[in-house]
């Protein structure tokens, strides 16, 4: 793997990690709706969080398919 693919891989793990955070919070945010007996808010949260959570496990797979080795790798795996 060359500097630039590193680079990008780098570009792309980071990326990975925030959308998982980002679906960790619109789970809770759509637990919170439910709750509240909002089904309309509580359905866009759930769907948004798994647009990105389907994201982030789409990169971590593409960067495993790769052999892409970095230690945020493990964080990323806790977060999914």
């Amino acid at each position: 793997m060359t500097k630039i693919e590193y680079a990008k891989c780098e570009k792309l793990i980071e990326e990975a990690i925030r959308k998982a955070k980002q679906a960790d919070e619109e789970y809770k945010e759509a637990g919170r709706h439910y709750a509240n007996m909002d089904n309309v808010r509580q359905e866009t949260e759930q769907r948004k969080a798994d647009q990105h959570y389907g994201e982030a496990v789409g990169i971590e797979q593409a960067l495993a398919t790769l052999g892409f080795k970095h230690d945020r790798m493990k964080e990323l795996l806790k977060l999914l």
